[in-house]
């Protein structure tokens, strides 16, 4: 079964690997859609494998990840920590449809909960920071929300370090701890380490990492896709020294390269779930072998992951 580790000090702790469903009942972000068979062998992989933290969000296919969630767990319900998030507009172009402010936040949660068909969820996030509220405003309804038993902890996803510890600054009393802080965290995008180690060090909190896997391309399967490629900010050069780096870890401990590259975020002590998604049964396998490097291949690629440029 897989490790686990502390989500912050909530008292929950998750898997080291984590199943993603933003492509769950919609292609949303240009992610190729599973449909209802698909999405339920793909969970009952991952619960198979020892994936507890399965995670979506309202503005995922403006609603449909959650609805197809709502109706695949079932009993697999009590088996998970459920993550959900808030903050995108559910009508695009709406402002009033999405954001912090307490008002959203309470209607948009008991939303989600009726696609989810659940009466709680067990991580809730801030999915965004939102510049027109206070970040006050937003604990303070986080805090209803835990206390009025539909969330059982809060955090936040792509927040910088300095908006986190804004945050947790203002902490205490009726105003929670944002937790666990969802970033983009790769070998290709390996900067928020810099920043983000640190602070969970200092006060106690986690970090889940999306797109472990840097939207695909770290697996090897579309290292000629130039668009994909420059998403991610790497140059020819770099990507392709990177590329042939991943492949090295990964022949010397047995793996795929993708299994290598989760195996790099999983091995820093800080990031508490490798979230990563799949599209057919197969990728999730694939990715669920993975698993923490040894140290002096880790260090390997953590030069690496610089030096090319990532």
């Amino acid at each position: 079964m897989l490790p686990k580790r502390p989500l912050g000090r909530s008292g929950l702790k998750t898997g080291v690997l984590g199943l993603g469903t933003m492509n769950f009942g919609s292609d949303w972000c240009g992610r190729r859609p599973a449909d209802d068979r698909t999405a339920s062998s793909i969970l009952d992989a991952a619960l198979e494998a020892g994936v507890d933290l399965v995670d979506t969000a309202d503005v995922y296919g403006l609603g449909a990840s959650e609805s197809m969630l709502g109706r695949l767990l079932g009993r697999r319900r009590s088996r998970i920590l459920l993550a959900t998030k808030v903050c995108g507009e559910m009508r695009p172009g709406d402002p009033s449809s999405g954001g912090l402010s307490a008002r959203h936040i309470r209607s948009a949660l008991d939303a989600s909960l009726r696609r989810l068909r659940t009466d709680r969820v067990d991580l809730y996030m801030a999915h965004a920071p939102d510049p027109r509220v206070p970040i006050g405003e937003t604990l303070e309804a986080f805090g209803r929300a835990v206390r009025s038993g539909k969330a059982r902890s809060v955090g936040c996803s792509n927040f910088t370090a300095g908006q986190w510890k804004e945050a947790l600054a203002l902490a205490g009393g009726c105003l929670p701890r944002l937790e666990f802080n969802q970033v983009s965290f790769s070998l290709a995008r390996p900067h928020a380490e810099r920043e983000l180690a640190p602070l969970c060090a200092a006060e106690g909190v986690s970090v889940l990492a999306w797109s472990p896997l840097g939207g695909g391309w770290l697996t090897g399967r579309y290292l000629s896709d130039l668009r994909r490629r420059e998403s991610l900010g790497l140059g020819r050069q770099g990507a392709e020294g990177l590329a042939a780096l991943v492949s090295r870890a990964a022949r010397a401990e047995g793996l795929s390269p993708g299994q290598a590259a989760l195996g790099w975020v999983v091995s820093k002590p800080w990031v508490a779930s490798a979230v990563f998604g799949a599209s057919t049964e197969t990728q999730a396998r694939e990715n669920l072998g993975a698993r923490s490097l040894k140290p002096a291949l880790a260090a390997m690629l953590d030069r690496a992951a610089f030096l090319c440029g990532a």
